[in-house]
């Protein structure tokens, strides 16, 4: 079962990758960007969606990797608080009987 799971993401990448290349080949305008501090020289047109694409993509994934990371901080927090609370309360129970 492990090799149809390999083979189905092997053609989904090749299918992605043939996606991007018939993007570059299809849009073969030339575009130039003007970014606020410089502008490029001219660019294909599929290269500049790819490109973008894939930026976007790195930096989704990577925010979002943070992102989830800081939540299981932050429950992690939130159990732990409550620990001390319960053995706060044990403590003062113990005190109060001796």
């Amino acid at each position: 079962m492990a090799w149809l799971r390999k083979a189905f993401y092997l053609a989904a990448a090749l299918l992605l990758l043939a996606l991007g290349l018939w993007l570059v080949i299809v849009n073969d305008q030339s575009v130039v960007l003007n970014l606020a501090v410089f502008e490029t020289p001219p660019l294909n047109a599929g290269f500049v969606v790819l490109l973008g694409f894939a930026l976007g993509a790195v930096v989704g994934i990577l925010v979002g990797l943070n992102l989830f990371t800081v939540f299981r901080l932050n429950s992690r927090v939130f159990w732990l608080k409550r620990e001390l609370k319960q053995l706060q309360d044990d403590l003062q129970e113990r005190r109060n009987q001796s």
